[in-house]
């Protein structure tokens, strides 16, 4: 199914047959402030491993983590530094992807059997309304094929249609990455630099 997605006020609708699809454990294919992405939740553990299914993923690969703020990033992490959690106040939402160390509390199917954990806090109309109703952290992961970004929900919804619940359809999406940041020493080191934007990091302390 296409589900056609208002991109600054997204339907109630919508938002709310979203919410109860990842409660019963479904996938998804939704925009992000980067590009669509596959998304399931944190506490389904027979999605995480699909999501790997469906883009043929090694299990020593990390998926992202989506957090509704930096507090339930803080959840999903230990031990995060002065610096980075400042940082993370004053840059999020936003396109960045934060590596830090994994709390007990993540799945360590979705952090590809490593200690680290991407959270990203996505700044997307869309995600703040699920994020209003979930508890649980979203796992997810680039919709990449043949080293591409798919921006086209149509051509989205032909290869994985019958795979997942449904594509929010926003229109096509530009090939943007979020900016990588690694964290896990209690600074932060570009890994990627992707629109997020990597000067701010010259003005922390």
């Amino acid at each position: 199914m296409i589900w056609k997605l208002h991109p600054v006020t997204p339907q109630k609708n919508i938002i709310d047959k979203t919410v109860q699809g990842l409660r019963d454990g479904k996938i998804f294919i939704v925009p992000t402030d980067t590009v669509y992405a596959f998304v399931c939740l944190l506490d389904s553990p027979r999605s995480i491993n699909e999501l790997y299914a469906l883009k043929k993923l090694p299990p020593t690969r990390h998926l992202s983590l989506l957090c509704r703020d930096v507090a339930m990033a803080a959840r999903y992490a230990q031990n995060i530094s002065s610096p980075v959690f400042r940082f993370m106040k004053a840059h999020t939402p936003g396109p960045y992807t934060f590596i830090l160390n994994a709390g007990k509390d993540v799945d360590r199917r979705s952090t590809g059997k490593k200690k680290t954990v991407g959270v990203r806090i996505v700044d997307h109309p869309f995600h703040a309304a699920l994020m209003e109703q979930l508890d649980t952290g979203i796992v997810s992961t680039s919709v990449i094929q043949e080293d591409e970004f798919d921006t086209d929900p149509e051509q989205l919804h032909a290869l994985f249609g019958k795979r997942v619940e449904a594509v929010l359809d926003e229109g096509i999406r530009k090939n943007e990455f979020s900016t990588v940041l690694d964290c896990t020493e209690g600074y932060l080191q570009i890994v990627r630099k992707g629109i997020g934007d990597a000067s701010a990091l010259e003005t922390e302390d």
